[in-house]
């Protein structure tokens, strides 16, 4: 009877030791754990093993079975199942929630960086110098046109992999925006209004290119005038005194 108690009580420590591998779920800190992965700044890879690695974990203890037989004794599971599972459930979800967070703030940095474009082309050109600022700015969207994609694809990346860890209500609530919305809405828009700008200006060419003639002539006279008063009455006219010259140099 010794001997079968015994073995009894060795097969029941072994069964125990079984969930030994998951201690690291209660054992290690969720911020601190997070906040040392964060500072190998982390790329979108290893995020998707560390999502990945809680997934196969989740996928491991739902295998395990509802009650374990060990000879006269019948193991409930339930509870150790739903505990680990709830545990894993907070690891994965502050992983996902913290790329979330990322996307997020990558979405507003090229959402402020469209605004920040289109008060650019919005400012009326009415004269040379915010008539260079406008056509500065439809260049900038002009050549921007052509790595807009690989700047989004990122973020749309990150969306794809959190669909597969987060529900839909966790990555769209407080605001979090759809990265095509975006593609297809912000950046098109702002383009659509660069074409319009662009469209408008050429029909001003004609008045703007006349501004500028008459303004460079104007120049012209005007430096020439400045010339011959300089010389009459600028600081090496002989005679003055030092402190008069300076004073003429600094005018």
């Amino acid at each position: 009877m010794t001997g079968s108690i015994q073995g009894t009580k060795n097969n029941v420590n072994k069964f125990l030791d079984s969930f030994e591998k998951y201690n690291w779920l209660w054992k290690k800190k969720i911020d601190k754990e997070l906040a040392l992965f964060n500072e190998k700044n982390p790329q979108l890879e290893d995020f998707e093993g560390k999502l990945s690695e809680f997934a196969l974990n989740e996928a491991e203890v739902g295998t395990i079975m509802i009650q374990h037989q060990i000879g006269a004794l019948s193991l409930k599971t339930n509870n150790v199942k739903t505990g680990l599972q709830k545990w894993i459930v907070l690891w994965k979800d502050a992983y996902a929630k913290d790329l979330l967070k990322k996307a997020q703030t990558h979405i507003d940095n090229l959402t402020e960086e469209i605004k920040h474009i289109r008060l650019k082309i919005e400012k009326p050109a009415k004269d040379i110098d915010s008539l260079g600022n406008v056509m500065s700015a439809l260049e900038e969207i002009r050549k921007k046109q052509s790595t807009i994609e690989i700047e989004f694809r990122p973020v749309i990346e990150m969306y794809n992999l959190l669909e597969n860890y987060l529900d839909d209500e966790d990555i769209n609530k407080e605001g979090n925006k759809d990265p095509s919305q975006i593609i297809n809405k912000d950046w098109n828009e702002l383009v659509a209004q660069a074409v319009q700008v662009r469209n408008g200006l050429q029909g001003e060419q004609s008045e703007f290119k006349k501004t500028l003639i008459v303004g460079v002539k104007v120049l012209v006279e005007d430096v020439v005038h400045f010339r011959k008063n300089f010389e009459e009455n600028g600081p090496m006219v002989s005679g003055i005194e030092p402190k008069e010259a300076l004073n003429r140099l600094k005018l």
